[in-house]
């Protein structure tokens, strides 16, 4: 089901992890003065360029995406494969954004491959400076979502507008919305929840937005 690269970056850090080699800490210099950083605003982004190296390091053949914010983080074997890198607190909960709402809806009616790329998660614990990780996951988006009480889907809503898909508690066996059994059953969650959000009620918009998807 996972890119066979996606699998061996994972089995990398899997073993690195059960011999206690992801340890480490931040620190950001200035105009000569360095600080040790000891907040953890941002450690999600640090973890992914630091993973970008590791894996090239490692011969892993990965490539960073040049589009900056755009999707996915890395290219697998030349563009065949998409990968994300998603990092988490591990004293909190998953709090980070999976996707971009508007945006995944639109580039997996353009781009239905999308939906199946590899997410690959690190779980850390920063105390003070230092900074470990502790737990890996290699997973697919349907299995890091889930629904929620107001929308079929999880997602960051605010003031009535919809941001971004948040994920599910997939670590946690104490859940009160289980992930999606599959990938059929996530893109049925994002288009209700697009329907919902939308107001569209008739058959024309539902066979407009699955016409994409033929």
């Amino acid at each position: 089901m996972y890119n066979e690269v996606s699998e061996s970056l994972f089995d990398l850090i899997d073993d690195a992890i059960e011999r206690d080699l992801l340890v480490g800490g931040t620190e950001f210099s200035l105009g000569g003065t360095s600080i040790s950083i000891t907040s953890k605003d941002g450690i999600g982004k640090l973890i992914e360029e630091w993973l970008g190296i590791w894996a090239v390091q490692k011969g892993i053949r990965i490539t960073p995406n040049r589009g900056g914010q755009s999707f996915p983080d890395f290219y697998i074997d030349e563009d065949d494969g998409y990968l994300e890198i998603k990092a988490f607190d591990l004293d909190a909960s998953a709090n980070f954004d999976i996707a971009n709402f508007e945006s995944y809806c639109e580039s997996l009616s353009r781009h239905p491959q999308r939906l199946y790329a590899d997410y690959l998660i690190l779980g850390y614990r920063l105390i003070g400076s230092s900074l470990r990780v502790e737990n890996v996951w290699l997973k697919k988006i349907w299995q890091i979502s889930c629904g929620s009480d107001r929308f079929p889907l999880k997602v960051q809503a605010k003031r009535d507008v919809i941001y971004n898909i948040r994920p599910a508690a997939w670590y946690s066996a104490r859940v009160r919305y289980p992930v999606f059994p599959n990938a059929d059953a996530f893109v049925n969650a994002l288009y209700a929840t697009q329907k919902q959000y939308l107001g569209l009620d008739s058959s024309q918009e539902e066979d407009r937005f699955w016409s994409h998807f033929d």
